[in-house]
């Protein structure tokens, strides 16, 4: 009796599956398009520091989001506090030359969005991209400002924006040329390991990025637009349709479990999710105000369009593989489907201005109440009913390498002990760049010294565990130094910082050398005249 219900609502939703994907006419899936964007989008040099791919803040194993979690303070500056956001770690911030400089928020931390990661899975779907829709439909030549695809181009202008966001993958006033530039010279994945056949096969025996556009495009030439158009592509083969869900509704009365059925009837009855998460893609792909935070925190849609009436509105998510997710909702706040499940189950959030009306309390009795019991059976249904296999479980075409950030600590190869400087505070080296050969972007800085201080950047074949005068130094004989003078607030105690830019050579035989390396600030602030950094390794590969 169960198989013939069940074959019964299968067939009654057959229409609700992953609908036909729109693919501009300008820009249709060919092979090599789809390898060279696949090559793109797990490509660290990409970024100003060689640690930010497209896939370090959307990896598949996050269900398309970030596996990390880092807090930004909020308008406010201070966190803990409730107006803290909890986004995605990018990079150091840099000035137009790529040397450090301060950030009036994270000083010489890393960067955190100020939004969650949104997932990439399903992107190809909606007519306008990221949580507040500025990546339009229409997509324009960042070159000549023609319009190279009249719709359908969300993707490709998605694709375009972290390459020049300051907090994601860019230095300050960062250009598409010079990252078009730096693309032309660089050896095609360089930092990562563990690359995906597929990957491998299409640079092998020297391929260049040249060679991988004249594959793709018909020339050699490396623009701005065939870089969207080919990140566009690849995103565009990530098809997550082989879920328990889509297995159901094709026929397969085993496909979900009878936990997952109840939750889907919850889902589409008493639950009023597919009121705005529509099944097939999971969204209704408009935009709506939750009363999750105060307008004035941030007004979302509002800032896109001008229109008042979109004031706090944020884009509806598809809810495929978010059972793999880390964070939710455009902040972050939430980390797991339950607590996203007792939001809506209790009416959404507390700030009623322009709240959408659809949400509901919905914590009474059936028939239209939603009891623990199916709730339970509802963030089962969308925890594990929506999740591709081949997704969660790294299958092509969800496969991807091992990036150089995942094996390089954010602060680099630290050791040995420093010495505190004026007010206590200990100089920080700042190590986390990458030492691969031809690195033109290679940097080593140091941060919380002494300001305006004299400087000496230690660096040799040798570490050390030695004292002087009661300063550790971590490097030993044999070692350079390298003089400078740091920026800051002359003589104001943690104000100090600077950069040391060292463009590497492309030169084979420096791979697998390890140099050790620390700062040596005079600081007249501390008894023996200076104070000194850890120690970092600086491992050429």
């Amino acid at each position: 009796m169960r198989t013939i219900a069940v074959l019964l609502f299968a067939t009654s939703l057959s229409a609700q599956g992953l609908p036909p994907q729109p693919v501009p006419p300008e820009n249709p899936i060919t092979p090599a398009k789809a390898t060279l964007g696949k090559l793109l989008f797990w490509e660290e040099q990409m970024s100003s520091n060689n640690r930010v791919a497209c896939g370090t803040c959307h990896t598949f194993a996050a269900g398309g989001g970030d596996l990390r979690r880092a807090v930004h303070p909020g308008n406010d500056g201070i966190t803990p506090s409730p107006d803290d956001i909890f986004g995605s770690p990018g990079i150091v911030r840099s000035d137009a030359n790529n040397d450090y400089l301060p950030d009036v928020r994270f000083g010489l931390q890393a960067q955190v969005t100020r939004r969650a990661s949104p997932s990439i899975f399903s992107a190809a779907w909606f007519p306008e991209l990221f949580w507040d829709g500025r990546a339009r439909s229409q997509f324009l030549d960042p070159d000549t400002g023609a319009v190279a695809i009249v719709q359908s181009g969300a993707l490709e202008n998605q694709a375009l924006a972290p390459i020049l966001a300051g907090d994601e993958m860019a230095h300050d006033a960062r250009t598409f040329a010079q990252a078009t530039q730096k693309l032309a010279t660089s050896v095609p994945m360089a930092l990562a390991t563990n690359l995906p056949t597929d990957m491998a096969a299409a640079i092998a025996g020297g391929v260049t990025y040249p060679d991988l556009f004249a594959a793709a495009f018909g020339t050699p030439d490396i623009t701005v637009r065939r870089i969207a158009f080919a990140l566009a592509t690849y995103q565009r083969t990530l098809v997550p349709n082989q879920t328990p869900y889509d297995l159901f509704l094709a026929g397969n009365p085993q496909a979900m479990t009878p936990q997952q059925i109840n939750g889907m009837n919850v889902f589409n009855g008493p639950g009023r999710c597919h009121l705005c998460h529509t099944p097939g893609l999971f969204s209704d792909g408009q935009f709506r105000n939750l009363g999750l935070r105060p307008i004035a925190d941030d007004n979302g849609r509002q800032a896109i369009t001008g229109n008042f009436a979109d004031r706090g509105k944020f884009k509806v998510p598809s809810l495929r593989n978010v059972g793999l997710r880390r964070s939710f909702m455009h902040n972050g706040v939430f980390t797991s489907v339950g607590q996203v499940v007792g939001f809506y189950i209790g009416g959404g959030g507390p700030n009623t201005d322009n709240k959408d009306p659809l949400l509901l309390p919905l914590n009474g009795p059936p028939p239209n109440g939603v009891p623990p019991p199916a709730a339970n059976d509802l963030i089962t249904f969308v925890s594990t009913a929506l999740t591709d296999p081949r997704v969660a479980s790294g299958q092509f075409p969800f496969n991807r390498p091992t990036l150089a950030g995942d094996r390089i600590p954010p602060i680099g190869f630290q050791y040995g002990l420093s010495s505190a400087g004026s007010g206590g505070l200990v100089p920080q080296i700042l190590a986390g760049v990458p030492a691969n050969i031809g690195n033109p972007d290679f940097k080593v800085g140091l941060a919380n010294a002494r300001g305006g201080a004299s400087v000496f950047f230690l660096f040799g074949p040798q570490a050390a565990a030695t004292q002087i005068l009661g300063v550790n130094i971590d490097v030993g004989s044999g070692g350079e130094l390298v003089p400078g003078v740091l920026g800051g607030t002359p003589g104001a105690a943690g104000q100090g910082y600077g950069t040391l830019r060292v463009p590497l050579p492309y030169e084979p035989a420096l791979t697998g050398i390890t140099l050790f390396s620390q700062w040596f600030v005079w600081d007249a602030g501390v008894p023996a005249g200076a104070a000194t950094s850890r120690g970092a390794e600086i491992r050429f590969f």
